[in-house]
């Protein structure tokens, strides 16, 4: 005689209402992107919380009828875009829990897990309509551009001829970007889903480990010697398309991580001196803009290099 198998009710609802949760978050970012990125961004959060308050086989079940229901209602698109981009970042945010000790490498094999799906869907979307899903028309480009700099474009003659060459040399140069692309919107997506995560499963049996303080954060010396791999290769190897591509990768990677370095120590220095918090966020985005973004570039270099934290925490001598 066979024995019957019970489904747990509260599961199955759990299941039914995580899955559920994560369609409508994609659909509002998907349908109305002004006010949905945000809701787009977090869409893998619920299926991750289904994994870790009931299981990873429920959490794939959730996963897989989330992705069906999208293929019947928008058809063969959405279901690719929904489980390869998105929904496949909850197995990297669960998968690691129980295995690793800190929140820094549980959020380098989320990254890394991002980064596989999203090449896997780019790999395939262009084997299928030869058209890179993550890189935007080049005359849809150029009419941005053109928005955002519109005032120097009605300046004068010159200032908007020199505008105009910099942006089709943008243009141009973006195809080559598709590398920091893929890496930075994997660390994007990876970050924003592990804190709530991280949030949301606070005094639970179940936690994530905790990230560091923003304004603690420090990535590697190696770091130096990459920059300096990345100006050096144009006088190592003969020029060619590849060679661009690495040049320009390395050199934009290594700025990025530069720059939150020195808000980093930004944020440190500011909260050591009790700033509230509203004017640190004020400032932060302040050094968003080009002129002032330089400047904190040249102050995550200088702080990898010398470590201004740890040399202002130290006891002074006897």
């Amino acid at each position: 005689m066979f024995k019957k198998t019970s489904i747990p009710k509260t599961s199955l609802v759990r299941c039914f209402f995580l899955s559920l949760t994560s369609i409508l978050l994609f659909c509002v970012g998907s349908f109305i992107p002004p006010l949905g990125m945000t809701a787009f961004l977090f869409s893998p959060t619920p299926l991750a919380l289904l994994g870790v308050r009931e299981n990873k086989a429920w959490m794939t079940v959730g996963l897989s009828g989330a992705s069906m229901i999208l293929l019947l209602l928008f058809g063969p698109w959405f279901f690719l875009y929904f489980l390869l981009v998105q929904g496949f970042l909850c197995f990297g945010l669960t998968l690691p829990l129980g295995k690793v000790k800190t929140g820094g490498e549980s959020l380098l094999f989320c990254t890394g897990t991002s980064i596989v799906s999203k090449i896997i869907f780019v790999t395939l979307i262009f084997a299928l309509t030869g058209h890179n899903p993550f890189l935007l028309d080049p005359n849809a480009l150029r009419t941005l551009l053109a928005h955002m700099y519109a005032g120097v474009l009605d300046q004068g003659r010159q200032s908007a001829a020199v505008l105009d060459k910099s942006m089709e040399q943008a243009v141009e140069f973006l195809p080559y970007m598709l590398p920091s692309l893929i890496l930075l919107s994997s660390m994007l997506d990876s970050f924003l889903n592990y804190r709530l995560c991280e949030t949301l499963q606070r005094n639970r049996s179940v936690v994530f480990p905790a990230l560091p303080p923003f304004g603690h954060w420090r990535f590697p010396q190696s770091l130096l010697w990459t920059m300096m791999f990345a100006f050096a290769l144009p006088f190592l190897v003969e020029e060619g398309p590849l060679l661009k591509m690495l040049e320009a990768n390395l050199k934009f990677l290594v700025s990025v991580f530069f720059f939150f370095q020195g808000i980093s120590l930004i944020w440190w220095w500011l909260s050591q001196r009790a700033v509230h918090i509203l004017l640190r966020v004020l400032i932060v985005v302040l050094l968003f803009l080009p002129i002032l973004g330089m400047w904190a570039i040249m102050l995550g270099i200088g702080d990898i290099c010398f470590d201004f934290r740890k040399k202002k925490m130290q006891p002074p001598p006897l």
